[in-house]
């Protein structure tokens, strides 16, 4: 298995050759999610000492949910699987403390819990996922993603035959 290094590396170094393949009107979007899965959202963030869960500093805790039900490669190491599940995981936790947040500012600060009310996040979802730019957001991704498993994958085999 390679080291959180050798996969910011690999990822960064690829980056590049990806740029060919994308319009260069989705390139900010392409880039922002490729960047994002390197360093916050790696398959690796089923492990609690990872780089990728350290990289979340004072949040890292809101995965932990993640990494009780989640063994090291297993399904968050499966190319776009493990990135559907990472993004709709993180999805949700979003949507509990927003609920959260408009449950305690409606007792404390009803002005507050107002505004929130007036705020549906299943529409900007909707309004989000008709818009090419997240395409090219969840592309990039899944893109490094691929890269990720595919070092793992490349590194084991060297183990194995010890080459």
């Amino acid at each position: 298995m390679a080291l959180g290094r050798a996969h910011d590396f690999v990822n960064l170094l690829a980056l590049p050759a990806c740029l060919y393949f994308v319009p260069k009107d989705f390139y900010l979007p392409f880039v922002g999610g490729y960047l994002l899965g390197t360093f916050l959202l790696s398959p690796d963030l089923d492990l609690p000492r990872s780089k990728p869960s350290k990289r979340w500093k004072a949040m890292r805790f809101i995965w932990k949910p993640y990494q009780a039900l989640s063994k090291h490669r297993g399904a968050s190491h499966i190319p776009i699987l493990g990135t559907f599940l990472r993004l709709t995981y993180l999805l949700l936790m979003i949507m509990f403390f927003y609920f959260v947040l408009l449950g305690i500012s409606s007792k404390f600060v009803p002005e507050l819990g107002d505004m929130l009310l007036s705020f549906d996040p299943l529409e900007l979802l909707s309004r989000l996922a008709e818009k090419e730019e997240v395409f090219y957001f969840a592309l990039g991704v899944v893109l490094s993603e691929v890269f990720h498993v595919f070092l793992d994958l490349l590194t084991s085999w060297l183990k194995r035959f010890k080459i």
